[in-house]
């Protein structure tokens, strides 16, 4: 009898372009450490880990993060604070089909590869992500926001994604206007469930603004906006308060 075994082993890479030391806490060290659990469990799965486009500062979190993982996981990790020999090092380890033309690659963009879009059939009503912002809230900072823009001819669906129960209020708003388009208190039935709600769809071409204010306490928000090939539009802006996929 012949056995022939294959291991699995993963290739990540986290790009922390624009993102802040402020955003740096103490859930960022407590997710690490949940990581490295399991990664600890299982360390053959990991191949490599590539984090490009680091910050200055990165260095300083970096010392700090690798005292608390294990000494084989930490070996498998690549930091690279210089653009242009993070994108060389993702060659060297990735076929430049499967890397994203964002990155230099010939593979779908990410917002293509993240709605499907590698191969499509563009006769088919087909979901695509069109942007996605990391919002953070604490006592510190109850609210924050982020903007996106809309194209002539497309309609964007607004949802966030959450895991914190108590949630917060998001609302949608023209850049400009202080008129409100929708308004929904974005909350979870368990704790540390992760859920999504629908804030509405939006068609007028032009640039918007999702205001997210929290209802108690802090937690991470991921605020999405898709629209679907083949798509026939027929309103200018409609609700949609119930849940979709």
């Amino acid at each position: 009898i012949s056995l022939f075994l294959s291991r699995c082993e993963t290739l990540t890479i986290y790009d922390l372009k624009g993102v802040s030391r402020s955003q740096i806490n103490s859930d960022t060290f407590d997710m690490i450490k949940v990581g490295n659990g399991v990664m600890t469990s299982f360390p053959e799965t990991l191949h490599c880990l590539l984090i490009i486009n680091a910050p200055s500062w990165f260095g300083f979190v970096w010392a700090i993060v690798k005292k608390l993982i294990d000494p084989r996981t930490a070996s498998k990790i690549e930091v690279f604070t210089n653009a242009k020999s993070g994108l060389e090092r993702m060659n060297e380890l990735i076929d430049s089909s499967q890397i994203p033309s964002d990155y230099g690659g010939i593979g779908p963009a990410l917002a293509k590869a993240a709605g499907g879009m590698s191969n499509v059939d563009s006769s088919r009503r087909t979901k695509v992500v069109n942007f996605n912002h990391l919002i953070q809230l604490s006592k510190k900072n109850p609210e924050n926001e982020c903007t996106f823009e809309i194209e002539a001819e497309k309609q964007l669906t607004i949802t966030v994604y959450s895991r914190c129960k108590t949630g917060c209020t998001a609302t949608v708003t023209r850049v400009g206007d202080s008129n409100i388009f929708f308004e929904l208190d974005v909350v979870g039935d368990v704790e540390e469930e992760p859920y999504h709600r629908t804030i509405g769809a939006v068609k007028e071409p032009g640039s918007y603004r999702v205001k997210l204010k929290s209802l108690s306490t802090h937690g991470n928000y991921l605020v999405v906006g898709t629209s679907y090939t083949g798509l026939s539009l027929t309103s200018d802006i409609r609700s949609k308060e119930s849940i979709v996929d």
